[in-house]
């Protein structure tokens, strides 16, 4: 076991890789969902909806047009008989299927999917953004809209992105009525919120009461975000004119593992405690590393030897490593783990490129 002090330990998959950085085989594994396409499709998030004429037959087509019930109270018995009652708990019954949603307070005032259309289609109609499709995860525990802006290219080459606004709610009590930026890079469906400062939370509200009162002042936090979306715009194609040496390359790829994934892959051996495990973790750094780098070369020829293709060859992995597939999959990348260390990336990328 060694340090990576040198090249020799990440495996490049493209012969003649311009950075000429580690071992080199022939083929590589295709990267999910990297392939170049022109559909709308957002996240993979549930149900898409392609520019429904109203708000109404959006809710048919994604399967939404249902209502949330409570119940008085919760009943029930315990897997050793005992039976129990609350009155302080209720639950949240989907009422075309009768499936419960979850267990929430009996303060919790449902915002029901026909409200949040509505509320989006007004919320859009004072600014530059259009209702675009609408969804619905986990069985309808989570539901949302998309609120779409103007697509840019990073260019030179056709490299399209599209800044949204995700106008989520949840039935389950996990998740607020929110609005919160997002972005989606068209070649490998990477997304990325376009807050450059704070969560990219644009409002969040409660469910403690009705939610037209809350309409004035979600327009004034809607037309504030809009006002970042240049910034983000200047951000993405300011990393997309700034190359990269062979060195660069690696040291940001280490860098930014080592900061958001693991330490352990700039470690010195004196560093490192329990040498089983260090190892173990030291191997695995290696082989995620190819897999960004494999990423980096598989798309060098849309952003080039760039730190924009850095930064997504990066947050590429970092949003399918691990990931189990299916509605899990795209909450974490919109609202988890993984939005978060992505953010954390294209930071990391700014600052390498003298942002």
């Amino acid at each position: 076991m060694h340090e990576i002090t040198s090249t020799d330990n990440i495996v490049l998959h493209k012969e003649k890789a311009w950075h000429g950085l580690g071992t080199v085989v022939e083929e590589a594994p295709t990267p999910e969902e990297a392939v170049l396409h022109r559909e709308k499709a957002w996240h993979g998030l549930g149900t898409v909806v392609e520019e429904a004429p109203t708000p109404e037959e959006a809710l048919k087509i994604a399967d939404m047009d249902w209502v949330v019930n409570k119940t008085m109270g919760v009943r029930g018995g315990t897997s050793n008989g005992d039976v129990f009652h609350s009155d302080k708990w209720v639950l949240n019954v989907r009422s075309d299927t009768s499936e419960v949603l979850g267990c929430v307070s009996e303060n919790f005032s449902p915002i029901q999917n026909r409200e949040l259309a509505h509320f989006c289609t007004e919320l859009s109609m004072d600014s530059v953004v259009k209702v675009e499709s609408a969804g619905s995860l986990l069985g309808g525990r989570k539901v949302w809209f998309l609120l779409k802006s103007d697509t840019f290219n990073v260019g030179p080459n056709e490299d399209p992105v599209t800044p949204y606004i995700l106008v989520a709610n949840g039935h389950d009590g996990s998740l607020a009525f929110t609005g919160m930026t997002t972005s989606v890079r068209v070649v490998c469906n990477n997304t990325l919120s376009w807050a450059m400062h704070g969560s990219g939370k644009v409002f969040s509200y409660k469910h403690s009461s009705g939610i037209w009162g809350k309409l004035p002042a979600a327009k004034v936090a809607m037309r504030k975000a809009l006002v970042g979306r240049q910034e983000f715009v200047d951000a993405c194609r300011h990393l997309r004119n700034v190359n990269m040496t062979r060195d660069q390359v690696q040291a940001f790829f280490l860098d930014m593992y080592a900061k958001v994934v693991d330490p352990i892959v700039k470690m010195n051996s004196a560093e490192r405690t329990n040498a089983e495990e260090s190892d173990c973790r030291y191997n695995n750094a290696l082989s995620n590393i190819y897999e960004i780098s494999a990423n980096f070369d598989y798309e060098s020829s849309i952003a080039g030897a760039t730190y924009w293709n850095a930064f997504n060859a990066c947050s590429r992995w970092l949003q399918t490593r691990g990931r189990k597939g299916g509605d899990h999959a795209a909450v974490n990348k919109v609202l988890g783990n993984a939005s978060e260390n992505t953010s954390k990336a294209f930071k990391l990328a700014l600052a390498a490129a003298g942002n």
